[in-house]
């Protein structure tokens, strides 16, 4: 899989301090492989479960979604894809601080 820096799948907000990404994955398929080199928070909007995927396709996390739940990171570079493992879109907000 080749490694790429967009954090989902378009921008909606971009300035000098942050960019907005909303990330879709639907039912079955597998975001783009990234890799985060800014500290970031996401916002779970949408879907059930899914696997967080490393850079060889391997389960790092299998984890289940709540709506609303805020899940922050510094620990970088962080590289990975997100495989949606349920019946309905998965939709992501995610915030990178730049």
């Amino acid at each position: 899989m080749e490694i790429g820096e967009n954090l989902g799948t378009k921008v909606v907000l971009e300035n000098e301090r942050l960019r907005i990404w909303e990330h879709r994955v639907p039912p079955g398929g597998t975001g783009p492989l990234h890799v985060h080199r800014r500290p970031y928070f996401s916002v779970f909007v949408l879907g059930a479960t899914g696997d967080t995927l490393d850079a060889d396709g391997n389960v790092i996390e299998h984890f289940v979604m709540t709506p609303g739940t805020v899940y922050w990171s510094e620990d970088l570079p962080e590289t990975h894809a997100l495989r949606n493992t349920g019946d309905d879109d998965i939709l992501i907000v995610t915030t990178e601080l730049l």
